[in-house]
């Protein structure tokens, strides 16, 4: 089993030197990192440089888009999307996903994560986290905007999916020619696709090993708290496909990338259904302290059961 990877999203933006983000992840414990989305084209040189003296952690993984491209002023994974009904802005989530697939092979990473794309209404979450937290889980309102946002979700996957599917079977060719496995993270948002009842339908589209399920915690809890999914339903039948995870708590008051066991997520239930080859990136919010970053890799160490 892999040891717990630290994602840079905790302390990207607070470092002013690749090398300096690299020796952070090691001070604090740990022995491999995962680049996140929010490491600035800056950083880029002390990083190479780090790697070619052999010196700090590994880097397993990186986070679409890596290095942030020049051109975005702030950070972001859905910068740009395969859905985008703009061409333009397609080819450039295509260009800049490419590039991202020739920076892992850069530094040795064997694994890009990405963010597949939207489509259908905004806000429907929001509203539903609104109705939610008021006390509404369960009543009529509630479930008649929950099936009509599904529906309203499901019908604009379907007109969006064709798009989305050509530029990753593209950016797919040229991952199996570098030897990177893509994983496919699953989102908190209800307008992020896929749909989560497709998942089963878009991995046997796109081919393993290439292709695989990336779950995250935080943001699965966050759908089965809106009662969108079952989470130990959704990771036991997505498992087979599943290549990675990020590890976070979350909380329905307090948000996600919480510190394990800050929030309410049963991790005692749902770690064993992870695979023992799957790759696992502690991704921690920015306002979280070193010293709970620190206690979360002692939680791993402690509490990682024997996986399937």
């Amino acid at each position: 089993m892999s040891p717990l990877a630290l994602s840079t999203c905790w302390h990207a933006e607070r470092v002013t030197e690749g090398g300096q983000l690299l020796q952070e992840a090691v001070r604090l414990g740990f022995s491999s990192v995962e680049l996140s989305h929010n490491t600035r084209y800056s950083l880029w040189p002390g990083i190479l440089s780090a790697r070619s003296n052999q010196d700090g952690p590994a880097i397993k993984v990186l986070h679409n888009f890596c290095p942030v491209p020049v051109e975005v002023l702030r950070p972001h994974p859905n910068a740009y999307e395969f859905s985008d009904p703009r061409e333009p802005a397609r080819r450039l989530a295509e260009r800049h996903t490419l590039s991202t697939l020739e920076a892992a092979a850069q530094v040795g990473a064997t694994l890009v994560v990405l963010h597949i794309g939207s489509a259908g209404p905004r806000r429907r979450t929001e509203e539903l986290e609104t109705m939610a937290l008021a006390g509404g889980i369960g009543s009529r309102p509630y479930v008649r905007k929950k099936i009509d946002s599904i529906r309203e979700m499901e019908r604009a996957f379907e007109k969006t999916w064709p798009l989305v599917e050509a530029i990753l079977l593209r950016v797919g060719e040229k991952a199996s020619s570098l030897g990177i496995r893509l994983g496919l993270e699953c989102r908190e948002s209800m307008r992020e696709i896929p749909p989560d009842d497709f998942w089963d339908r878009i991995l046997q589209r796109l081919p393993a090993p290439t292709f695989g399920y990336w779950h995250d915690f935080g943001h699965a809890a966050a759908k089965d708290w809106l009662g969108l999914i079952d989470h130990a339903q959704h990771l036991r039948r997505l498992a087979p496909r599943l290549i990675g995870a990020h590890l976070h708590d979350y909380h329905p008051e307090r948000g996600d990338h919480l510190p394990p066991g800050q929030g309410v997520i049963p991790f005692a239930r749902l770690l064993p259904l992870l695979p023992r080859e799957a790759h696992v990136s502690l991704e921690l919010s920015p306002d979280v302290s070193a010293e709970d970053v620190r206690a979360s890799l002692t939680w791993w160490n402690q509490n990682q059961p024997p996986r399937s």
